[in-house]
Formats: structure tokens, sequence, C-alpha cells
């Protein structure tokens, strides 16, 4: 995968493994690849323990029995262990947070730096959930599907992403 101590790993391998991770997925489970839905079955879990009987009201509740809901966890988490340990194997683990964000925001502050984080999963979450999946979801699971929607979303994923590119790099 990687030699010695390359920082980057062969984006051939890794997306044949990746790859390889729909067929499990796929066959032993019947679900996809999606990260954004992990996350959902988290909350869920965490709203039915905070409001008893949620589970059974129908209003908007998720199957927490549902496996393949619980395989989404198992892939975040996956998704963080296998970040940490490419991290540590290549030696690229970084120990403060890139400088670009303090151009960005125009200031260093690591609270401003946290709050926007969380804004901006929280927008990225709530587009996964409006399109029906986040990029893993439709950019490797649909893809492989060869299904219109996940097209459509991806493309613009890629207008967002670039938009989003000139306002964080402009001059």
């Amino acid at each position: 995968m990687f030699k010695g101590r390359e920082r980057a790993w062969s984006p051939y391998i890794a997306g044949v493994i990746i790859g390889l991770l729909l067929v499990p997925a796929m066959v032993g489970v019947d679900t996809t690849l999606d990260p954004s839905t992990g996350i959902v079955t988290l909350a869920e879990a965490v709203l039915a323990l905070a409001v008893p009987g949620r589970a059974q009201s129908g209003d908007g509740a998720i199957s927490l029995e549902n496996i393949s809901l619980w395989w989404q966890v198992a892939l975040l988490v996956g998704i963080v262990l296998g970040a940490r340990l490419s991290a540590t194997a290549t030696g690229s683990r970084r120990r403060v947070p890139s400088p670009i964000w303090a151009t960005a925001l125009g200031t260093a502050s690591p609270g401003i730096r946290a709050l926007t984080g969380f804004v901006g999963g929280f927008l990225l979450l709530l587009g996964a959930s409006l399109a029906g999946g986040g990029l893993t979801g439709h950019g490797l699971s649909g893809l492989a599907q060869l299904a219109v929607s996940s097209i459509i979303v991806l493309a613009a994923i890629i207008i967002g992403g670039l938009v989003a590119g000139r306002l964080l790099h402009r001059p």
C-alpha cells in the first residue's frame, strides 16, 4: 500500500479496497455505503433513550432493530479508526489545524474554528439527508449502481465544492 513512511496511499489500491466494501454491504446486509445514515442512526438512538416510546410513535422514528442501519454506524467507526491508523502508519498525523483556516476565517481562534466546523458539518448532514445520501452514498454506492439520482447529486456536490473553494481561496 505504501512504502516506508510515504505520506499517501495509492489511490488505486485504496479505491479497490473501498469498492470491495460494497460487496458485503450489498450482498450480506442489503445496504450501501452511506455514513450519513450512521449519524442519523446514532442521533435516533440518543433520542430513543431521551424520549421513551419514540420508536413506536411512528413520527419519523426509524427502526433501530434494522441491521443495515448499524452497518452504517460500524462504517463510521471504521472510517475514524482507519484514518487514525493510516495517519500513524504514514507519519502524516497533524498536530495543529491547517493554517488555511486562520486565513479563511480571519482568526486563529480554536473556538471559532470549532463552531465553523460544527455548523459546516450540520449543513453537510442536512444536505445529505435532503439528497437521500451524501458523497459516499451517492459517489460510491450510487454510481456503482448507475443511479441517475446519484449522478445529479454528485454534479451538485462538485459545483458546490467549486463555489466553496473559490470563496475560501479568494485573493
